[in-house]
């Protein structure tokens, strides 16, 4: 009888621990159900045929596409869930994962249950086989904010080439019109001096004058490629010089501090370009300038009493510098509406 007792004790202590490790795993199980459900990535289970499980999915998967709980399962994930065009690429990539059974890497669009698209990028991985069978984990990540920033970034690349195209055609004719013609007037009356042709007196007078001219019209075109006060003299005296040549009287605060001069550039293209808009377009009464540091910050403002409705995303004055200032992992805003003036802020990193 002892021998008897001692036994069932012992079975009964066998029984309640196998309870509480059953227990155990159930808590962990919804612990990572939960995990899951609440993830922000997109998640379906799906079988090897492509089918997505009833109740598969988790919240982000369901909120993203617009379905509920009841409604994502026992379809065919590339027929729903993926826009026409693309659905024959997104059932490779599950079919390679289920070949393969390793995972199978893609990136296209999916397909929200109102008709709109969004870009993914997404894994079909296989699963430990669970008493229903082979399943396949799809794990999916918007990348819409990724795609239109790097879309950005080409059009930036593109408006900094042509811009440069520009600059170089805009320089060649600018060049050819005004200082080579002068030159080149100024080698014939040489040549007919030379030969005896004209009076030299009068010859070397006027030589004198089309040299200087030309001296004159390349140092304007060497400032407006890069201003000499700028390098020489730093970014506050180069603005007065800026300032000093717009026909709109101009409020300058400008800091006096040393500055990178990738930095500094930068702002003197966004002040110079800002009040040559100004002068043209603004039909304003007043300017006012201010460049100052904000903790690690350039803050660059340029502001004006005009008409507004500047357009920053049209010509090439406004984008190239929005370009400019993004090249240096600075913000470029442009506040415009009609009849309240503009104001250009430019934030650029001192460090």
């Amino acid at each position: 009888m002892p021998r008897a007792k001692t036994k069932s004790r012992r079975s009964a202590k066998s029984q309640t621990s196998l309870r509480e490790r059953i227990a155990e795993l159930e808590r962990e199980r919804a612990l990572l159900s939960a995990i899951a459900n609440y993830a922000p990535s997109l998640i379906c289970l799906i079988d090897p045929d492509g089918t997505v499980r009833p109740y598969a999915t988790n919240r982000a998967f369901e909120r993203t596409l617009g379905y509920e709980p009841e409604e994502t399962g026992g379809v065919l994930f590339w027929e729903r869930y993926v826009p026409d065009g693309e659905r024959a690429s997104a059932r490779d990539c599950i079919l390679t994962a289920v070949r393969t059974q390793a995972a199978a890497l893609h990136e296209g669009k999916w397909l929200q249950r109102d008709g709109a698209e969004f870009e993914v990028s997404w894994t079909c991985t296989p699963l430990p086989k669970n008493a229903r069978g082979p399943v396949y984990l799809i794990s999916g990540t918007d990348i819409t904010d990724r795609k239109r920033h790097e879309a950005e970034v080409r059009q930036s690349r593109t408006r900094i080439v042509a811009a440069a195209d520009n600059a170089r055609r805009r320089l060649e004719r600018n060049l050819h019109d005004g200082a080579q013609q002068r030159l080149v007037s100024l080698l014939l009356q040489l040549r007919a001096a030379q030969r005896g042709l004209t009076d030299p007196a009068q010859t070397l007078n006027a030589a004198v004058d089309e040299l200087a001219a030309a001296v004159k019209e390349l140092r304007e075109l060497a400032q407006g490629i890069h201003p000499s006060a700028l390098s020489d003299r730093g970014l506050q005296a180069a603005l007065r010089i800026v300032a000093a040549r717009c026909p709109v009287p101009v409020e300058l605060d400008v800091t006096d501090v040393w500055l990178d001069p990738q930095i500094a550039a930068a702002a003197y293209y966004v002040v110079s370009e800002a009040l040559t808009n100004v002068a043209k377009y603004a039909e304003a009464t007043r300017a006012a300038v201010r460049v100052r540091e904000t903790g690690d910050r350039l803050v660059v403002v340029v502001e004006d009493d005009g008409r507004g409705g500047a357009d920053p995303f049209s010509g090439s004055g406004l984008p190239g510098l929005g370009d400019r200032v993004a090249a240096l992992d600075g913000t470029f805003t442009v506040d415009s509406p009609a009849g309240a003036g503009t104001r250009i802020r430019a934030e650029l990193p001192l460090e």
